[in-house]
């Protein structure tokens, strides 16, 4: 059970798919032979989750590509027979951890209590209750301390399937809306690492290198020549929007505690910050591959 958990993780699907259920209503695995190996192998490690782990990431199914041929996707859809590497959208704590940790906003402190990063005024009326957010460094921990409220979970986390804790859930469900858009392009914790990022981007001896540097610390890939050339267009045409309307810049620049340097060009910055969050909404930053 424990390894088959592990290996959901890494893989998006677990050798038994029902890996909520072992029992009898449960699914047979697809690949017996291994889950037997891989649980005899952590039995004799003495229960070693980080030779688990890297016997996982180290072998050879998982470090294939996750591009499939049409034929294939089309005869396993869900790569039961491993034939490719695994791909999907990261979970809703990966998704905002990534963008606070590539903006070098993330406060990884270990321990200690629940914190209260953003959320919608007035989200907690419905309970008669009142949320205060928090200030400082606690806006940046770690999605793992974001306080939970069974019943008003935090949203963000929720519009990507986090779970609401009313019952266990080893599974979790897996949405694809437009919804989780609208949270990558308006929530302020995505756009204020937006704007640190479209600082960093303005620092940069020249918008290439600040663009792929950027893009790398994202996605944990260099932009492809036609991705950075759609980067560059976008920053022209915004900067040039923002010149032509400078208030419009005040939304991305004013967003969040985090305060920009005073000597930049605000238009420029504000430019920058665009072209972060289109790195940030797009599948290379938001999903695994």
């Amino acid at each position: 059970v424990a390894v088959n958990r592990y290996w959901l993780l890494f893989f998006g699907r677990g050798i038994v798919r029902t890996t909520e259920d072992f029992g009898s209503q449960g699914e047979l695995p697809s690949h017996p032979e291994l889950l037997d190996w891989l649980a005899l192998r952590f039995i004799d490690s003495g229960w070693d989750v980080k030779d688990l782990v890297k016997t996982i990431v180290l072998s050879g199914t998982y470090r294939q590509s996750s591009l499939a041929s049409p034929e294939l996707r089309e005869f396993d859809p869900a790569n039961v027979l491993l034939a490719r590497g695994p791909a999907g959208r990261l979970p809703s704590e990966m998704i905002r951890d990534n963008a606070l940790a590539a903006s070098g906003l993330l406060n990884d402190s270990i321990g200690g209590k629940s914190v209260k990063p953003y959320q919608p005024k007035d989200l907690w009326k419905m309970n008669n209750a009142t949320y205060v957010p928090d200030s400082g460094r606690k806006l940046y921990r770690r999605s793992l301390y974001v306080l939970w409220k069974r019943t008003v979970p935090h949203p963000t986390l929720a519009t990507f399937d986090a779970p609401h804790r009313d019952e266990c859930t080893v599974r979790r469900q897996k949405t694809n809306t437009p919804l989780q858009a609208l949270v990558l392009l308006n929530d302020p914790a995505f756009v204020e690492a937006a704007k640190v990022i479209g600082e960093r981007i303005t620092k940069a001896p020249d918008s290439n290198a600040g663009i792929t540097d950027n893009f790398v610390r994202l996605t944990g890939r260099p932009p492809g020549a036609k991705e950075l050339d759609i980067l560059l267009e976008t920053q022209r045409q915004e900067l040039a929007a923002f010149e032509q309307s400078p208030g419009k810049a005040e939304g991305w620049l004013e967003t969040g505690e985090y305060i920009l340097a005073p000597t930049l060009d605000t238009n420029l910055l504000a430019a920058n910050a665009v072209v972060a969050s289109v790195i940030l909404n797009s599948d290379a930053a938001i999903s695994k591959r």
